[in-house]
């Protein structure tokens, strides 16, 4: 039986969420805030949320879909530090 259209609408949505918020927090790492009398990394505020679309992922699409959109985010970012080493 095929899922909605709708359904994979909403998994290109929470999988391009996923791999935007991956990316962002991998560059945003050497960036540092700070949070009352704390310093940190602004990596460690959005990195988290990473996790949530992958347990939004699994819960709602199964192993099988959350392991390739974390597969597609893996590559995604060696990509782009590549493309980083390259370009320094």
């Amino acid at each position: 039986m095929r899922a909605p259209q709708s359904a994979h609408t909403q998994l290109d949505a929470v999988a391009g969420l996923f791999v935007a918020v991956l990316l962002i927090s991998n560059i945003l790492g050497q960036k540092v805030v700070r949070i009352g009398p704390l310093d940190i990394s602004a990596a460690m505020i959005l990195f988290p949320v990473s996790y949530i679309f992958g347990d939004i992922l699994t819960e709602v699409y199964g192993y099988a879909c959350s392991r390739r959109v974390i597969w597609v985010g893996f590559f995604a970012n060696a990509l782009m530090a590549t493309l980083g080493w390259i370009a320094i």
